[in-house]
């Protein structure tokens, strides 16, 4: 395909990440039954040794099967006991909400002696998948050419449903994904399992050894894992929580490997990344580098600025704002380095070119130009007229339920009665829904309830939303200030979120409860500055809320074509679709890389260098037993000849993203030898593309992670349940 376009003029761009050319390097994320698309004699040449089916098996146990989505991450089953291994930082929340002052879990770590100790984990569950199938046909049933973006989304959405209410049922979840804008479609069917219980996780000094300033960084030396276990019925069922459940017995789980690896050995992952846009038009790319992105860090600079002050309080404010501080900085820090990624490779002008290049491929023939000729001309007028709203559709959901859930349940109130004023037939049938589910937990609500840290919050909001330049200001809230600059603006800033927070119409379970029985009218005729401001607001957000669905339902039609003309232009070979939450797998290779000019990084750490760090303040305070372990020298059966030390995080250049968070990375027979728990700063913006030379993956040794449940919990009884690979792994080692 190459050569017949050059051979028509057409010069494409080599370049890393580019989609017109095909995959570079170990680039993608692909779905798992296109495995046997893949180079596979390259792969055996690095080391795989599985069949296609080893990895995924449609009708029968499989690498798959041992792989589970857990809270906004990944896991691994790693006994038949329902032993489940993931990120310390996954189960964070968790530790968190079980940990009191007089029980910190948080920073002295968790560890059950026997099964009876494990501790039920609120709010977690571990999804299970059971079907996977490609129902494109079913979805598409009915889709005619003829069809505006409207019609096409209602028929599609109809389809779906259709498609997933035949197969939910109790912890049973089905969903219909949509790959490549709505080229195709995929039925994931998942057995939800709510009975997910903590078993051992290391304290914060080891979990998260380092913090903030080595989060996306290299040398890590980072202990980030726990383990649960999940728990089924007498039948090996999802179950609620009881007793007398019994551990989950899992089609498949995973062979633990100690035999280690060397630079450029195969390394190959399986999880549930979040979501990439590495095939997104220019103009989208223009809105995202130089408008989306910036927001999203002056967002999260003011909010974790406002939770900071907060948590200085004391030691209970802290431990209880602690996970929001940390997922909030995570975020700021991606982002930062997507900007300085984008910026550094001049990714927008790549793309410019590489379109340019598209253009040319559909001008090329009439039978293109009929296809595709209106695609790129449209997708660039959509973005350019859906730029101005950018900070106006991004703050103005937020404003109050981001910041204060007690608020944003009055918001919902408000919204309720707004709506019912409308006919019928204009209403939006998800107000009313959600309505309905938030009444029932709305005294929770009030337990432990900041209200200065929410009126910190929403000041931030405002003080944001007043930053922006010319052309992109948000003109409700202008109007709520208008005429004020400066300290006076800041002066009624304040006061306007002193009003929406502290409303006495929502001080308690009983009056927020009573706000569901008011009309728009009664709600208007008390007056009340906060609710006359989310009176204002509802009309605000249903109109962001219109503009981003009719945007979405016409981009998304077009970057379906848009995709097909890439397909197109390389000759219809398989390419990986966006990530979007499902199971995927990526190949790759043990590699160092070089940073900048004049250092190079080696491809792994040891236990020398958490000792090295360690200052005895936090983020670097090693606990005391993991330096008298290293002093000592005992090592035990996880110390590694070729590095001379116990072995802790390593390099590779797998492709992965958010929610990739505790996948197992694997050797080419299959066996767990890490736990993927992060990705170095110069590969960010790994969204948009994929960096060979600078993009590395960064996991936790499985010798790191046995070494101290071994010798610092004590707790290897559970390697009694694990599986190992034979001994003779080890003649791998040179």
């Amino acid at each position: 395909m190459y050569k017949r376009l050059i051979a028509g003029g057409l010069a494409l761009v080599l370049s890393s990440g580019c989609f017109f050319t095909l995959t570079q390097a170990e680039e993608g994320m692909w779905l798992p039954d296109t495995v046997n698309t893949l180079p596979l004699a390259k792969m055996r040449a690095k080391g795989l040794t599985l069949k296609p089916e080893d990895i995924y098996n449609p009708n029968g146990p499989s690498l798959k099967d041992a792989i589970v989505i857990i809270d906004g991450g990944t896991g691994e089953f790693i006994s038949p006991e329902g032993l489940l291994l993931t990120n310390h930082h996954v189960a964070f929340d968790g530790i968190a909400s079980l940990s009191t002052p007089e029980k910190d879990y948080v920073a002295n770590g968790f560890v059950a002696k026997n099964r009876s100790e494990e501790l039920p984990t609120p709010g977690y569950t571990v999804q299970v998948l059971d079907i996977m199938k490609d129902v494109t046909a079913e979805v598409l049933a009915g889709v005619t050419p003829e069809m505006t973006a409207e019609e096409r989304e209602k028929k599609i959405a109809e389809n779906r449903k259709k498609i997933i209410d035949a197969q939910t049922q109790p912890n049973r979840q089905a969903q219909v994904v949509e790959m490549n804008s709505g080229l195709q479609f995929y039925l994931y069917v998942y057995d939800v399992f709510p009975d997910v219980r903590m078993v051992y996780a290391p304290p914060k000094d080891i979990g998260y050894y380092g913090g903030d300033p080595d989060n996306f960084e290299w040398p890590r030396h980072c202990g980030d894992f726990t383990f649960f276990r999940v728990y089924a019925n007498k039948d090996n069922r999802p179950a609620a929580y009881a007793k007398d459940n019994v551990p989950y017995r899992p089609k498949k789980h995973l062979t633990i490997s100690l035999a280690g690896y060397k630079e450029g050995d195969f390394t190959m992952v399986m999880g549930y990344p979040g979501r990439t846009n590495r095939y997104r038009e220019a103009s989208s790319v223009e809105t995202n580098e130089r408008l989306q992105i910036p927001l999203l860090i002056d967002f999260f600079t003011g909010q974790i600025a406002a939770l900071e002050e907060a948590a200085r309080a004391d030691r209970k404010t802290a431990l209880a704002l602690a996970s929001q501080i940390f997922g909030l900085s995570n975020s700021l820090k991606a982002y930062q380095g997507a900007q300085r990624t984008l910026r550094r490779v001049q990714f927008l002008e790549r793309r410019r070119k590489e379109e340019a290049a598209l253009a040319q491929f559909i001008a090329s023939t009439p039978e293109n130009q009929a296809k595709y000729g209106d695609v790129i001309p449209k997708l660039t007028k959509l973005n350019e007229e859906q730029r101005p709203f950018v900070p106006t559709d991004f703050l103005l959901p937020r404003i109050p339920g981001f910041i204060s859930q007690v608020a944003g349940v009055a918001s919902l109130a408000v919204a309720r009665a707004v709506e019912a004023e409308k006919p019928a037939g204009e209403r939006n049938p998800q107000i009313e829904a959600q309505a309905s589910r938030l009444k029932a937990v709305i005294p929770n609500l009030f337990r432990d309830r900041n209200v200065h840290l929410e009126q910190q919050r929403l000041v931030a909001l405002f003080e944001l939303a007043d930053k922006q330049p010319a052309g992109y200001r948000i003109a409700f809230l202008d109007r709520q200030f208008e005429g004020k600059t400066g300290e006076a603006r800041a002066a009624a800033q304040r006061e306007l979120a002193r009003h929406i927070i502290e409303s006495p119409y929502y001080s308690t379970p009983g009056r927020l409860q009573v706000l569901f029985e008011l009309s728009a009218a009664q709600l208007r005729a008390l007056d009340d500055p906060g609710l006359n401001f989310l009176l204002a607001l509802a009309p605000e957000n249903d109109a962001a809320r219109k503009r981003t669905e009719r945007f979405n339902a016409e981009v998304t039609a077009l970057r379906a074509r848009y995709i097909a003309a890439l397909a197109a232009s390389r000759g219809n070979q398989p390419f990986y679709p966006d990530a979007n939450r499902t199971l995927r797998f990526t190949y790759g290779e043990v590699k160092g890389y070089t940073p900048k000019d004049g250092a190079t990084y080696r491809y792994y750490t040891t236990l020398f260098g958490v000792v090295e760090k360690d200052r005895g303040v936090d983020p670097f305070a090693a606990p005391q037993a993991v330096i008298d372990l290293h002093r000592r020298k005992d090592h035990g059966r996880y110390f590694e000849p070729r590095f001379g030390d116990v072995p802790v995080n390593f390099l590779s250049t797998n492709d992965i993203i958010g929610g990739n968070s505790g996948s197992p990375i694997l050797n080419g027979r299959g066996e767990i030898i890490g736990v993927v728990f992060d990705g170095n700063f110069e590969g960010l913006g790994n969204d948009f593309l994929y960096d060979y030379d600078a993009q590395r993956t960064i996991s936790v040794d499985i010798r790191y992670v046995l070494f101290l449940t071994e010798k610092m919990a004590g707790a290897d009884y559970l390697f009694k349940e694990m599986t190992f690979a034979p001994a003779s792994g080890a003649a791998t080692r040179r």
